[in-house]
């Protein structure tokens, strides 16, 4: 059944109030990457980051940094999808892998993270990065549930 949100004038489904809620809440550093989400849902998660001035390094590339900052972002996301609105999960990096493909100067990167398993506290997911249909980089990394990240339900937003 589709949840009517207070400001949102159409029907919306779960992942779709937690697409906007996320959207919505941004932090600086997120703010400075400059993406969003396109799609949202247990265990998946696709971002979408145009390729700005102030991604580049001196070469006129995208710098790596920002890079594995989209890997380690939609990787954490993919694991902390919380079904029940006005909640969050939340978790920290304990270790992401990265590997570099192709550099990027222009277009939309795409980055998609897909969780592999997880446990009580931990989990695994393993992320890519594609832009203009080029893999740019991908990444595996592990992650620790926190404040309450590990409860399928989540804790209330604060």
């Amino acid at each position: 059944m589709p949840l009517i949100v207070k400001g949102i004038d159409e029907a919306c489904t779960v992942s779709d109030v937690n697409l906007l809620a996320e959207n919505e809440g941004l932090s600086g550093f997120r703010d400075v990457l400059g993406f969003s989400l396109t799609e949202w849902k247990e265990g998946q998660v696709v971002i979408e980051a145009p390729v700005s001035g102030r991604h580049m390094n001196r070469n006129g590339f995208v710098h790596g940094g920002v890079v594995s900052s989209l890997l380690d972002s939609a990787a954490g996301l993919a694991g902390t999808f919380c079904p029940v609105p006005g909640h969050i999960r939340r978790c920290s990096t304990i270790s992401l892998n990265t590997q570099f493909m192709a550099p990027v100067q222009s277009g939309v990167m795409i980055a998609t993270a897909r969780q592999l398993s997880r446990g009580r506290k931990i989990f695994f997911v393993e992320a890519s990065v594609t832009c203009n249909g080029i893999l740019v980089a991908t990444a595996q990394g592990s992650f620790r549930y926190i404040f309450g990240g590990e409860h399928e339900q989540g804790v209330p937003v604060q």
